[in-house]
């Protein structure tokens, strides 16, 4: 913990607080009868001494800790600190003025006749100081731990996104290479093709971290391997169609974002329909939002799927990590017509692209 006054711009607040005090200090004097000059040079060593020592006082507070509730040993030692700082402060000042004007015997015997009140002021400069070094240490010990438990607690958002990461990607990877080894045999050419595409797709998923924000027309090329490597297996019976603004296609978007989506649409849509399945993804730019859509036709009779599923409900936490809103994700099934809208703020991305 930095000291406020030494290691930060606290000093010009501190400077001007004893010009301050110094300028009450030689009023008081003035007009207790003490001439000009030596109100002033009284004022001027007595504040200056002290202020030069104070500082030191934070070092004190840092070692006695308000917190462990033992008030006697507290309270002693501010009093045996107290005491030092002030038989110091006022001993050297009479030193040092003695020296100045050791031919004003007059203002001597004031300075000797003021020695008390001296002490009680002192006492008092030191409370003050004390106090406010303790609200100043509370302060910024409350404020390191308000930053660490924001740090802790993106820690733990990043630690889930990489978990509902890892839920997502093994899931089609295992399908894959379950569809390499049965076409090995029945197809090596189909096989090999998709060897090529899946470690293309690897390539781009491995070493990407869960917050970072790509163009959509990257993750579109992305998405556009998995799809690849899904027609190798499906075919004419899956078809794609891209209905993108041009405009869209430069919006940063949260990586691998897509896969998933296209996923759950062969899943659900391909795997149980008997005829074509086209998948539709179709974006635009509107009301302060990037709104992307991807539909699928599917077979009615098929057996209905209750909840979301595992991809849908992991897409739905991680934008809410990512953009802390959970309204972003929405789902839509009519007749044989099955959506999932998906909506990215503008003024959030355009703060994650700067």
């Amino acid at each position: 913990m930095n000291h406020p006054i030494l290691e930060s711009s606290g000093y010009k607040y501190y400077t001007l607080v004893w010009a301050v005090i110094c300028t009450a200090h030689v009023y008081v004097l003035f007009h207790s009868g003490l001439v000009i000059e030596l109100a002033l040079l009284d004022g001027l060593v007595h504040s200056l001494l002290f202020g030069t020592i104070a500082p030191g006082f934070w070092y004190l507070i840092r070692f006695v800790n308000v917190d462990k509730r033992d008030w006697i040993s507290l309270v002693a030692t501010h009093v045996v600190a107290s005491l030092i700082a002030v038989v110091f402060w006022v001993t050297v000042s009479r030193l040092i003025l003695t020296v100045f004007l050791v031919n004003r015997p007059e203002y001597l015997e004031f300075l000797q006749s003021t020695n008390l009140w001296r002490m009680i002021v002192g006492l008092m400069y030191y409370a003050v100081v004390v106090l406010t070094f303790y609200l100043i240490h509370y302060y910024l010990d409350l404020r390191e731990k308000e930053d660490n438990e924001l740090a802790l607690k993106a820690l733990l958002n990043e630690s889930e996104l990489k978990t509902l990461k890892s839920q997502i990607d093994p899931h089609f990877i295992f399908n894959s290479l379950n569809s390499i080894s049965a076409l090995t045999i029945s197809s090596p050419e189909k096989a090999r093709e998709m060897v090529i595409k899946l470690s293309g797709f690897l390539r781009y998923s491995i070493g990407k971290d869960s917050r970072e924000m790509n163009p959509l027309g990257e993750e579109l090329q992305h998405a556009q391997l998995y799809l690849d490597i899904e027609k190798v297996r499906f075919g004419e019976k899956l078809k794609t169609v891209y209905e993108v603004e041009d405009t869209c296609l430069n919006v940063m978007v949260p990586n691998l974002i897509l896969q998933p989506l296209f996923e759950n649409a062969i899943k659900y849509g391909v795997y149980e329909s008997m005829g074509i399945v086209t998948i539709t993804l179709s974006c635009e730019l509107a009301n302060g939002f990037l709104a992307l859509s991807i539909s699928n036709n599917f077979d009615p009779e098929s057996i209905p799927q209750t909840g979301e599923g595992i991809g849908l409900s992991n897409i739905r936490k991680r934008l809410q990590l990512v953009y802390g809103r959970n309204d972003l994700l929405q789902v839509v099934k009519k007749e044989d017509i099955f959506s999932v809208i998906l909506k990215f703020p503008l003024k959030e991305l355009e703060n994650e692209r700067s």
